[in-house]
């Protein structure tokens, strides 16, 4: 990809995070999923839980860094949409390392990164909120050195690991906020909010544009527009769902040994 539509892709992402009319992200895990959700969605964006299934790895930075930047070439060489990677907690220890290895997933293609405080020294686990700040700012000077206006999208994690009551994990996902926002984080994603009331009092507190990640008792996203959310991701979810479907249509060839209208050639 050249420069400048990589360029031209970065602002483009930018411009679909809007109040009133959130950017659903229906997760891809290769490129076949890619260039399907591609034809009905503006951009796309992985799920790194999706993508370490598909290639038969455990969720934790367990994928081989150079399988992710092979995918993100391949993926961002096959669709003419914004591309934003699922990239864990940056694939470094240090900010240092993590800037590294966010220069190779832009030298790939990316405008977007999903970075996150929740996988802290190989355990889930939250990161202090300066050392997740740090990275923050590396990655974003990552993406200056680069050309590109990289979209940093700050997960935070106190809801998934549980930090405290549902009122204490809004405060701390608050302040942690805060403290990204000043690090130049474009967004803050929280998996694991779900309570309307608690989704509102967030995007009230803080300036950045808020992620849900659709789950179990996620609002629905007419209402979650309704609050000012601006990015709503369906997370690993649409690969399970793939998965049932072939599943099932596997048991019906198997027990049945018909194609069943699944799998009808003419359908």
């Amino acid at each position: 990809m050249d420069a400048s539509t990589q360029q031209k892709y970065a602002e483009t992402f930018y411009g679909l995070h809007k109040r009133g009319d959130p950017l659903i992200l229906f997760n891809a895990w290769d490129v076949a999923t890619a260039k399907a959700i591609a034809r009905a969605s503006p951009a796309i964006a992985t799920s790194s839980g999706a993508v370490a299934a598909a290639l038969g790895y455990a969720d934790g930075e367990n994928v081989p860094l150079d399988l992710v930047e092979g995918l993100v070439s391949r993926m961002t060489a096959a669709v003419s949409v914004p591309v934003s990677i699922d990239l864990e907690a940056g694939y470094g220890e240090t900010p240092e390392a993590a800037a590294t290895s966010v220069a190779r997933i832009l030298k790939a293609g990316a405008v977007g990164i999903n970075i996150e405080d929740g996988l802290f020294g190989g355990k889930r686990q939250l990161a202090g909120p300066d050392y997740h700040a740090a990275k923050i700012r590396a990655v974003r000077d990552a993406g200056r050195k680069s050309g590109v206006r990289l979209f940093v999208n700050a997960r935070t994690d106190p809801f998934l690991l549980k930090f405290g009551s549902p009122d204490e994990c809004l405060d701390e996902a608050a302040r942690r906020a805060k403290v990204y926002a000043e690090a130049g984080a474009d967004g803050i994603f929280v998996p694991g909010l779900t309570d309307l009331a608690l989704i509102e009092k967030l995007v009230k507190a803080t300036p950045l544009p808020v992620n849900i990640m659709v789950t179990q008792g996620t609002p629905e996203i007419s209402d979650l527009a309704r609050l000012g959310v601006q990015r709503v991701s369906l997370g690993p979810w649409p690969m399970m769902a793939a998965m049932r479907v072939v599943g099932q249509a596997a048991a019906t060839v198997a027990e049945g040994k018909q194609y069943g209208t699944f799998l009808q050639p003419n359908s």
